[in-house]
């Protein structure tokens, strides 16, 4: 008996054996699982950033102090982020970081009206209401949003 529990005992580990040794035909392309498109005609969901709109130029003045953001996806490099509120000024991929926070925050597609791209600026900054506020945004899918008012 104790020939036969040894026999069992080495067929059932060699099943076991090869059951863990064999592999699928061929390992997943990951490559596949996210569609990039042509980045060269900016930002959009599937090319990275998400923020989906290839310029973003906001002023907001009240009681003498401004906030500005002057965002290219094209020019990174020449991005630019005031907010005299809080004493920032910031260049280039700096100013690209403190952006960022607020772009995915405020969330501004094509199809936001102008109340709510204003709403969501203003809750963003803190304020609850403005002297003057103007805002051009290129959206990627070549749409835009212009607002220039002025209380």
């Amino acid at each position: 008996m104790s020939f036969m529990r040894m026999l069992s005992i080495a067929g059932v580990s060699s099943i076991l054996l090869l059951g863990g040794c064999a592999s699928k035909d061929e390992a997943p392309n990951n490559d596949d699982a996210v569609s990039i498109e042509d980045e060269s005609n900016g930002s959009t969901i599937n090319t990275g950033d998400g923020y989906g709109f290839t310029d973003f130029d906001l002023t907001i003045k009240k009681d003498n102090k401004k906030i500005e953001t002057d965002y290219e996806d094209v020019k990174p490099d020449d991005a630019e982020y005031v907010n005299e509120f809080q004493d920032v000024n910031l260049e280039g991929n700096e100013a690209i970081d403190d952006m960022h926070k607020m772009f995915m925050e405020i969330l501004i597609d094509s199809g936001t009206t102008k109340e709510e791209a204003i709403d969501r600026i203003l809750q963003w900054y803190g304020l609850d209401t403005y002297d003057e506020f103007k805002l051009d945004v290129q959206f990627a899918d070549d749409k835009t949003l212009h607002i220039d008012e002025k209380k």
